[in-house]
């Protein structure tokens, strides 16, 4: 490994440091997506009451000037009523206390549910999806005005 890695050539080493990230981010995305899809195999959905909400302010790049909300919903599971929240914040999640919304829940679980949403159930795979292709464009986009220059290179 050690001989291989002092052998490669610049240009490989410049590859491997120039796709990474998108390759890592695209199966990041794909393993997310995977998982949401196991828990809504897993899962089953139920109508949750909203009976407090927590609301901040978002503080990153991607929300930042929009207020998030987590709502904690009861619910019934199997005649036992349970209490949960979606565990994240999200614009989306903007429900007031008293209202109802459909959730996933995995019955007998005391975890936390999701909201039965496109934001609640697929956002963090689309997110990862998009940042993977886009640096994936811009890596390609770098290594094809980068490739010349090792071409050259190569030929001295």
């Amino acid at each position: 490994m050690i001989r291989w890695l002092l052998t490669m050539s610049w240009a490989m080493r410049v590859r491997i440091i120039l796709f990474a990230f998108p390759v890592l981010m695209l199966l990041a995305a794909g393993l997310f997506a995977a998982e949401a899809g196991v828990y809504v195999l897993r899962s089953e959905r139920v109508t949750g009451t909203v009976v407090q909400r927590y609301d901040w302010p978002g503080e990153t790049i991607f929300d930042r000037g929009t207020m998030n909300y987590e709502p904690i919903f009861t619910y019934d599971d199997g005649g036992e009523t349970r209490r949960a929240s979606v565990g994240s914040a999200h614009a989306s999640f903007d429900l007031e206390v008293g209202e109802t919304a459909a959730i996933r829940i995995i019955p007998g679980s005391r975890g936390n549910v999701r909201m039965d949403t496109w934001q609640g159930l697929w956002f963090v795979p689309a997110m990862l999806g998009m940042i993977g292709a886009g640096s994936l464009v811009l890596a390609s986009l770098l290594w094809l005005l980068m490739k010349p220059f090792f071409r050259e290179r190569e030929k001295t």
